[in-house]
């Protein structure tokens, strides 16, 4: 029994003496698994980055790769799984204000694809049907060969077909206009 219980006594110390490895990454209260599963795809969390718009928080982003990239192109431009969840901290983003955001984000981000995309943008815009409020969440999810799957509130509304249209909304995140800074920082880890 004393050779039973010496080791099992052993394991117990040794177990509590080590720190629970983390599964899941905290930010502002909200908690960001440290990976989730595309297909039969898992993606790791990059980061977190804080969208604010003067004083107010608007949401958080956070970005799923299955290679971890801190280069924004490398991100924008990976045919592979990807994901960004965005968390909405304030309590009124109206339907209006996510619209007139996408749009403009486009604009600063793939004008020069505008033309190409403009009947998948307005699919993608359709989607938003009424305003975001605090812990509602959107997931865009790019599954290749198939295109971006955009759910809002855990309902999937439909698939944008095109790696140029990934491209074009990876972008919005991702490219040299981003919403803010910190927000494209924190989703590349980097902050």
């Amino acid at each position: 029994m004393r050779r039973v219980m010496l080791p099992f006594a052993m394991f117990l110390i040794f177990s509590l003496a080590v720190p629970a490895v983390s599964l899941a990454r905290e930010y502002k209260g909200v908690i960001f698994p440290d990976t989730e599963t595309i297909g039969g795809s898992t993606v790791q969390l990059v980061g977190v980055g804080l969208r604010k718009k003067l004083i107010i928080n608007v949401y958080l982003g956070a970005l799923y790769l299955e290679a971890p990239a801190r280069n924004a192109a490398e991100v924008i431009s990976a045919d592979r799984p990807k994901r960004v969840v965005l968390h909405f901290l304030y309590n009124n983003v109206g339907r209006d204000d996510l619209i007139n955001a996408w749009n403009e984000g486009f604009r600063n981000n793939a004008a020069d694809r505008l033309p190409a995309l403009r009947d998948r943008i307005t699919e993608f815009t359709g989607f938003f049907t009424e305003g975001m409020k605090t812990g509602d969440r959107i997931v865009v999810t790019y599954l290749p060969g198939k295109g971006t799957e955009v759910a809002i509130k855990g309902t999937v509304k439909g698939v944008i077909p095109g790696g140029d249209f990934m491209e074009a909304l990876f972008a919005v995140w991702f490219g040299e206009r981003p919403p803010s800074g910190d927000l494209k920082k924190g989703m590349l880890g980097e902050k």
